[in-house]
């Protein structure tokens, strides 16, 4: 069956509803504050703002109204006569204050009313005159009433920041301790106002040590040593790890590595006491792990570096007190050296290379050489570096006497080689004289003496 409802019960049923309406309450200040291990993170949402008041205003009057004074006047008529001749009639007409009936006497004429009015103002009505006054100023409006005081570990972080509808920050925490907090707001309209969330931050759970080790030499025989303890991701901590420094096997050193931090350490060792082994560990309470190993040599000879050695040449006069000239090239640039003559030695001069490295020095032989070959030595700093091998003769005249004039013979080589004496230098030329062969009539003495020439040539040819 179909229910009609009344007029009366949908007015009872429309005013509850607008009560409930009424009384549900407009959205609520939200705070919202969470904490990790390593944060405090503060949301307060859905706050008020103060809309400020606008200006309130009254009329006042400066000069009051002024009521109009007025009255009705009636319009009264009479026949008159002109003066012509003969008179003509016609009808004069005049107002009075008041009606004084249908018929009236006025200055000995009889005036009758017309049933015309008029209206006669005797006082013009005024409005009052009123100005305007501020009762109550304008209050402009606050878009940041509210505001927010944190308090993180006994210290006051955010000191009564104002904030409009919302705020959000995040704090970092020290992931090591636990650490209270407090966060207060004040509020426009009361709501959400108060300590709106306190409590104690946790710290950060332990995580597994990182630790790692590199062993760097930094000259023979000796190392650095550097270890180190990463830090693991924010929210974990990773413990002081400790590591353990073996040299040949025995521990000699301990570190402690806190989170994030690096130790050095400078290992040295006695020279030529042999390779030693260095080895990094975690300590026993970490794992006893290899971080890092190394052998290090204390045996260290520095590798000198070798000198250009060149070429030399020595051309002249082969016997003793003879003129010669040494000529070396691609020597040490710029360099001084010693030249000899071996053995015994005799000190032939000292010479400065110029910046190609080559140098030519004129020098004699020792008048008391001995006959036989010997060898032209350069020397830097006492250290020979290159030398070349001549060979000293005796020069001979045709009659079998010395010759101090005997042409010379030139040698050149590369520095550090040898060459064997007949190659060195040739003899110095010997002959006979056709002429005086002829004059001389001992025949035996001539031919052994062309003999004796014949046997050298072919020796210095060969």
């Amino acid at each position: 069956m179909k229910r009609t409802l009344s007029a009366l019960t949908i007015a009872v049923l429309g005013a509850g509803l607008a009560v409930v309406g009424v009384a549900a309450p407009a959205t609520a200040s939200t705070p919202a504050v969470t904490a990790s291990c390593i944060s405090l993170n503060v949301n307060l949402t859905d706050y008020s703002t103060d809309p400020g008041a606008p200006e309130v205003t009254e009329e006042v009057v400066v000069t009051p109204a002024v009521d109009e004074v007025s009255h009705t006047d009636f319009q009264y008529k009479t026949t008159r006569f002109d003066w012509s001749w003969p008179p003509s009639p016609y009808t004069a007409y005049r107002w009075a204050h008041k009606d004084s009936g249908s018929t009236v006497v006025y200055d000995w004429e009889f005036w009758t009313r017309t049933n015309v009015t008029q209206k006669h103002v005797e006082v013009e009505g005024q409005p009052a005159v009123t100005e305007t006054v501020v009762v109550t100023p304008a209050v402009p409006a606050n878009p940041t009433p509210n505001t927010v005081t944190v308090e993180i570990g006994g210290d006051v972080v955010v000191d009564g920041a104002a904030f409009g509808e919302s705020f959000s920050q995040s704090f970092d925490l020290d992931k090591y301790t636990e650490q209270a907090y407090t966060v207060t707001v004040t509020s426009f309209d009361g709501e959400g106002a108060g300590v709106v969330a306190e409590g104690t931050s946790s710290a950060c759970a332990l995580g597994a040590a990182n630790a790692a080790a590199t062993i760097a030499a930094a000259s023979c025989g000796t190392v650095d040593l550097a270890i180190t303890n990463v830090a693991l991701a924010e929210d974990a901590i990773n413990p002081t790890t400790s590591a353990v420094v073996y040299i040949d096997g025995a521990a000699t050193h301990f570190h402690a590595v806190a989170e994030n931090a690096t130790e050095t350490r400078t290992l040295s060792f006695p020279e030529d006491s042999g390779d030693r082994e260095v080895v990094v560990r975690t300590g026993p309470a970490h794992g006893d792990l290899v971080l890092a190993t190394a052998t290090v040599p204390t045996d260290c000879e520095e590798n000198p570096v070798e000198p250009n050695t060149g070429e030399l040449s020595v051309t002249g006069s082969f016997v003793p007190g003879g003129a010669i000239t040494i000529t070396g090239t691609d020597f040490e640039p710029n360099t001084e050296y010693d030249v000899e003559l071996h053995s015994p030695v005799q000190a032939l001069g000292t010479v400065t290379t110029d910046e190609n490295g080559d140098f030519t020095l004129p020098a004699t032989i020792g008048a008391d050489t001995t006959i036989g070959d010997h060898d032209v030595v350069v020397l830097l700093e006492g250290e020979e570096v290159a030398s070349t091998g001549i060979t000293v003769t005796a020069a001979t005249t045709p009659g079998g006497s010395s010759n101090e004039n005997a042409a010379p013979a030139d040698t050149t080589t590369p520095a550090g080689t040898t060459t064997p004496a007949a190659a060195k230098t040739g003899l110095a030329e010997t002959g006979v004289d056709a002429n005086g062969i002829m004059l001389i009539a001992l025949a035996a003495l001539l031919l052994g003496g062309a003999a004796f020439g014949v046997t050298r040539a072919a020796r210095a040819r060969a």
